[in-house]
This record gives structure tokens, C-alpha cells and sequence, in this order.
């Protein structure tokens, strides 16, 4: 992880694309543990500079940052974050049980 201490604790820069990460839109990395862009809700814009999933083994999050998993599945780390983020879906209020339920 990025230890300069002449960087203030809320501006680290982003692993993946080099720009200042704060707080509120970012995440580590469960490989190399550098922090990078991460929208953290459905409606906040920026990049996406690494994915989170839900790991079936550990039952848990896992962040990771688009550098490692290029590196994981052999291909080279981008030069450049993506120049339109993926787009995600807001949420339509449907409970957790009513999402299982219509997929059955």
C-alpha cells in the first residue's frame, strides 16, 4: 500500500490512472492493497478503475483493482482508465427476496 507521508491521508492517488482518490470514491485492493477509483454507489459518477464482487469461498466482498486483475487473467495493466464508466442500474426498491424469488 502507498505510505508517502507528503501525501495527506484523503487525497492518495488511484493505482490504476494516477489521479487523486478520496474517500468517498475509492477502495483497496485485496492483492496489492494500492487504492483505486471505485464508485461506491449506484448513483455517484467517476471512474471505475477496479471491480467488487461477492466471493462465494469466504462469503465477503472483494475489491480489486484493474491492474491486478488484468495481471490475473495474463493480460497487460491499461495505459488509461476507461473513457466512459460502465454504466450501473439504480435501484427500482425491490427487496432481496423478490429479486431470488423472480429468478426461480
Amino acid at each position: 500500500m502507498t505510505t508517502d507521508a507528503s501525501v495527506a491521508e484523503d487525497t492518495w492517488p488511484c493505482s490504476v490512472c494516477g489521479e487523486p482518490a478520496g474517500p468517498d470514491a475509492r477502495s483497496d485492493c485485496y492483492r496489492c492493497g494500492e487504492y483505486f477509483h471505485l464508485r461506491l454507489t449506484t448513483t455517484s459518477s467517476g471512474p471505475d478503475c477496479g471491480d467488487v464482487w461477492i466471493d462465494d469461498e469466504v462469503m465477503a466482498l472483494q475489491f480489486a483493482c484493474r491492474n491486478c486483475l488484468n495481471q490475473q487473467m495474463g493480460e497487460p495493466a491499461p495505459e488509461e482508465p476507461p473513457k466512459r464508466p460502465r454504466a450501473r442500474k439504480a435501484s427500482s426498491g425491490a427487496s432481496a427476496r423478490d429479486l431470488a424469488r423472480r429468478r426461480r
